[in-house]
């Protein structure tokens, strides 16, 4: 079930035929065949859940008062943690904040489902910033006009006018799309939301407090092709490497698992996953990597 197309999940999530769900495996579910809609309908799965008339089959299946995996998060975050959160645990969110996060990644999937996966996301603008690397699969941002070798742009105080890349969370909209690999049939595996916001206070981002955003104070980028060459490396490594240092610690990133089959029951909001390994996407689900819901995965952005 692993191996399928995302882009037919993805699809499947867009339509309101969709998003119903009909196996389920260790705690992870799967779509699998549309007829089965109606049988989910008449189990509250699936159906006319908040009013509007529509049919609504929200993430994996979510049933109204249900603690959900995405509700109830047991990590730290990996192992970019912020500061900002010591002293701090997750875990469960209320009845009502998990129906409205609920609402909030589905809306994340819905708008995602265009694009599943990077040849169909670069056809349409998207721009590969920082390449496949170990945890985090590839990051691609529209970023329309925009130049870094403009004589406009600051490294020390970086904006990205016409993007979506400003002080402003959409949960609707992740400033990034994450991608398995550089080819182009590689598949969407996750989202990144990057948002400006004070050094010592992360972005209120999600409902709950699971959500731990994490800050890359410099990225080593090549200006011209906007892509990252390195993380936190001094000015002569940087040059070194045909690039120029870009502040970042007044951005917030956060990280959410929810593209299937790429969750991670054990925090959706972690850093980094566990499959993707620095010689690629791991799709065999016997793999070790598969039950590892620590979210701690050793890397350097290169």
């Amino acid at each position: 079930m692993r191996t399928r197309s995302v882009a037919m999940v993805l699809l499947f999530f867009s339509s309101a035929m969709s998003g119903c769900i009909s196996e389920e495996d260790d705690g992870r579910r799967f779509i699998d065949d549309e007829s089965d809609l109606f049988d989910y309908e008449d189990a509250g799965i699936c159906g006319d859940l908040d009013g509007d008339g529509e049919l609504d089959c929200p993430l994996s299946g979510y049933i109204p008062d249900t603690m959900p995996w995405w509700c109830n998060s047991t990590g730290i975050g990996g192992h970019h943690v912020d500061p900002a959160y010591e002293q701090m645990t997750k875990g469960e969110l209320s009845g009502d904040d998990c129906a409205t996060l609920t609402e909030e990644f589905q809306a994340a999937l819905e708008w995602s489902s265009q694009w599943g996966t990077l040849g169909e996301a670069e056809a349409a603008g998207y721009h590969m910033m920082v390449g496949y690397t170990e945890g985090m699969g590839t990051h691609h941002a529209m970023l329309g006009d925009f130049e870094m070798d403009s004589e406009y742009f600051n490294p020390a105080e970086p904006e990205f006018p016409g993007t979506d890349i400003d002080s402003v969370f959409d949960h609707s909209k992740p400033e990034f799309l994450m991608f398995a690999g550089e080819d182009d049939d590689s598949e969407l595996v996750g989202f990144a939301w990057l948002v400006k916001a004070p050094t010592d206070e992360p972005p209120e981002g999600f409902t709950g407090e699971n959500d731990w955003w994490h800050r890359h104070e410099s990225l080593c980028f090549q200006m011209e092709e906007m892509l990252v060459q390195g993380e936190d490396l001094t000015e002569s490594q940087c040059s070194d490497r045909n690039g120029e240092n870009v502040i970042l610690d007044e951005y917030w990133m956060a990280h959410a698992w929810i593209v299937r089959p790429w969750l991670t029951n054990g925090d959706v909001f972690t850093n980094h996953h566990p499959c993707l390994k620095e010689d690629g996407a791991v799709y065999d689900i016997e793999d070790e990597c598969w039950e590892d819901t620590s979210g701690h995965v050793g890397h350097d952005i290169e």
